[in-house]
């Protein structure tokens, strides 16, 4: 996990009895790469009850800096951060849960933790239920109607990876009424914050022509751009530049190298190409 995303989780961690001292000065030691001395800070104030530094110890633990990398002891501070309410301590701790890291593999208790974070309206908490409602499992049982109403919860705080599965489903008529053009819609959302997938599959359908004009320059340009974001994205945009290739085949010269400008200029949060 980056720093940027350690920020975000003790963001959404802190609570208003949390000495800002003694987080800041182990978040400021983190930052520097001071791992020991972060430690101290974030042990004496996780000993008194902090969930923010708890939270950050787990996440020491479970990446190993300054400590010898141990998800059992993460998985322990997570828990005593989740068992306060933090929801994101509560996401954390069930995906340790779904991929069995520091705590047996139990796809029960990850729903478990995943609803108590999801009912505090934490959209990562109900894309992953959605997603787990959409392929089903040992623990639920595969329905892509409960999956999308989670998706459409998720997708509608903006959370990027929901607003593509939510199109999928409109796309195939996967617990939600067939519907192209709202696929389309959330594509383009999802694609506006640079994720991959939804860039790749906004290709096929200007490719194909499918619900929208074909467009075989548009096409090109979301092939090319899924590829450079691919790295963003936990999901892999397969065969895209296979994909691109073909677009590209189907340009001459001139509209190949726009096309080539416009995807090389374009940055998320732009108006899409």
């Amino acid at each position: 996990m980056s720093t940027r995303s350690l920020l975000l989780l003790l963001g959404a961690l802190l609570l208003p009895q949390v000495s800002q001292a003694a987080y800041s000065d182990g978040l400021a030691a983190y930052e520097a790469e001071d791992y020991p001395r972060a430690f101290v800070a974030w042990q004496d104030a996780a000993n008194h009850g902090d969930s923010a530094a708890q939270a950050s110890l787990a996440i020491m633990y479970h990446q190993g800096n300054g400590v010898v990398q141990n998800d059992a002891l993460a998985a322990v501070w997570m828990r005593k951060a989740a068992n306060q309410g933090s929801a994101a301590a509560e996401v954390f701790l069930g995906s340790m849960y779904f991929d069995g890291q520091g705590v047996p593999k139990d796809d029960a208790q990850a729903v478990v933790w995943f609803r108590r974070a999801a009912g505090q309206n934490n959209a990562r908490a109900q894309d992953l239920l959605g997603t787990m409602y959409y392929r089903g499992g040992v623990a639920i049982e595969r329905n892509p109607s409960i999956a999308a109403a989670w998706f459409k919860q998720a997708a509608a705080q903006g959370y990027a990876a929901s607003q593509y599965n939510l199109a999928i489903c409109y796309d195939n008529g996967e617990g939600v009424k067939k519907d192209t053009a709202q696929a389309l819609v959330w594509l383009r959302l999802a694609a506006q914050q640079g994720y991959a997938p939804a860039m790749r599959v906004l290709g096929q359908h200007y490719l194909a022509g499918q619900g929208i004009a074909k467009n075989n320059e548009l096409a090109y340009i979301y092939f090319d751009l899924a590829g450079r974001f691919v790295g963003d994205s936990s999901d892999p945009a397969p065969g895209v530049a296979q994909l691109r290739d073909s677009a590209a085949g189907q340009l001459d010269a001139t509209a190949l190298r726009e096309a080539q400008d416009r995807a090389a200029n374009w940055r998320p949060a732009q108006p899409l190409p």
